[in-house]
This record gives structure tokens, C-alpha cells and sequence, in this order.
């Protein structure tokens, strides 16, 4: 009997791991086509009641490897810029700019793993497909969230994902008119903050 539970568990590990290895080279088709992404967002949070504790919307362009802009307009607006080397988080309300340099922890965010490599989606998350959606768990215990949920739509193009942090809150982002591979200027990946602007350096 010890034999054949062994054999039964082993069988299983095989039929896991091969699972996860499949998702993730499927979600890896899926993107590798799209070197670059824009479109618009709706992005709502909910705590972790299950209420909703603020919506915004704003417009998003990203390009491989790891190039993004991400504007959220009101109720708070905010733009975030990064060129894969350094990341600027603009707000203009309080007419301050935090730059810091992107490190690893950085390009595991949900909005760069559009953008990024690939081939670093094996080496960072682990990934089921499950109830329509791939569901990544990230393997560093110090990743910027607990879990995340991408869902395609039919054009194979993001259509929402789902973030839920340490503290049990949910981020759902709804994209829109997204576009596949549209030509972005190199420079909306960079930033120069406006004159009278607290510049915040996060080394």
C-alpha cells in the first residue's frame, strides 16, 4: 500500500508541475507578441470587507523590457514613469516627485509584468490557469503583492486583472481600448518634473 501511495503522489507531483509549467508557457504566448501596449484603465480598490474605497480611472502605455507610463486621473491623480532604469512617481497636487532606481522587487509589479521579459515569468511567479484566469503567485516573499489574477480577452489583449496585497485588499483594473503594438515614443518613458517641484530621491 506505502508502494502505491508513493507511486500515486509522485504521478501527481509530475501532473502539478507539468500544469504550471504549461500555464506559464501559455501566458508566455500570450505575450510575447506584444512589444509594446497602450490603452485606457478603470481601476477600482476594494478593501478588505469587500467595499469599494475608491475608483479612478487614467491611460496606460507599456514597452518591453520593462518601460511603462501609468496616469491616474482624479480623484487622485498621479503618473508613474519608469524606463526600466529609474522610476518617477509624480504628484501634482502636492507638487512632489519620488525617484528611485528600478531593482528587481520593482519589475515584479503587476502594471511592469506587461512589459517585462518573458522569460522572467518562470523565474518569478508561479502560475496556474484557473476559472478562466491566470492566477500568479510570486515566489519572492517580499514581492509589492500577495497574488494577482490576468484575464484575456478573445483578441488574446488584457482585458482585467486582479491584485490583492498583504492586507487583504483587492485592486480590480479594467482595461480598454487597448492597443496591440502601437509605435510610443521613447520619450514617454522619461520624465523631467516641472519647475517648482519637490524632487524626493528614494536611493
Amino acid at each position: 500500500m506505502k508502494n502505491i501511495l508513493r507511486s500515486f503522489l509522485a504521478a501527481f507531483t509530475v501532473v502539478a508541475s507539468a500544469a504550471w509549467a504549461d500555464a506559464t508557457d501559455d501566458l508566455g504566448k500570450l505575450l510575447h507578441p506584444l512589444a509594446s501596449l497602450s490603452g485606457d484603465f478603470q481601476q477600482t480598490l476594494i478593501d478588505e470587507r469587500g467595499k469599494v474605497s475608491q475608483k479612478s480611472n487614467g491611460s496606460f502605455s507599456v514597452q518591453r523590457p520593462g518601460k511603462l507610463r501609468w496616469k491616474t486621473g482624479e480623484p487622485y491623480a498621479q503618473l508613474l514613469v519608469t524606463n526600466n532604469k529609474t522610476l518617477w512617481l509624480y504628484d501634482p497636487d502636492l507638487e512632489q516627485v519620488t525617484v528611485r532606481p528600478v531593482d528587481a522587487r520593482m519589475k515584479e509589479t503587476p502594471a511592469l509584468l506587461l512589459g517585462g521579459k518573458v522569460g522572467e515569468i518562470r523565474n518569478s511567479f508561479s502560475v496556474v490557469f484557473k476559472e478562466g484566469a491566470y492566477q500568479l503567485t510570486p515566489k519572492n516573499p517580499k514581492a509589492p503583492f500577495k497574488a494577482m489574477e490576468i484575464h484575456f480577452a478573445k483578441d488574446g489583449l488584457p482585458a482585467k486583472m486582479l491584485v490583492r496585497d498583504s492586507m487583504g485588499q483587492t485592486t480590480e483594473i479594467k482595461f480598454s481600448g487597448v492597443k496591440a503594438n502601437p509605435k510610443l515614443s521613447a520619450s514617454i518613458f522619461n520624465f523631467k518634473p516641472p519647475a517648482g517641484t519637490d524632487i524626493i530621491k528614494d536611493e
